[in-house]
């Protein structure tokens, strides 16, 4: 049977870097063009849509995710430049 002693204080310079938590959360600068909620139009057919959700990729072109208002469908992925 093995006794292990308590451990008081552990040496974060030994622990693998998997087991390490992030002490300080970056923020980002960027901010994304469009909010959620908001009602936009697309560009292509003048069609009034609402943002349910953003991705933001880095060195990349930022996507939504809009519903069409009034209008029974799946949402739809577009790009920033696609909608005013």
């Amino acid at each position: 049977m093995t006794i292990h002693a308590p451990i008081s204080h552990a040496d974060r310079s030994l622990l693998p870097r998997a087991l390490l938590g992030r002490r300080h959360i970056r923020q980002s600068e960027y901010q994304l063009a469009f909010e959620m909620g908001q009602l936009v139009t697309l560009l292509c057919t003048g069609e009034q849509a609402v943002i349910v959700g953003r991705l933001q990729i880095l060195d990349c072109i930022d996507e939504y995710v809009i519903e069409l208002v009034e209008v029974d469908c799946d949402p739809l992925r577009v790009l920033d430049f696609q909608i005013a």
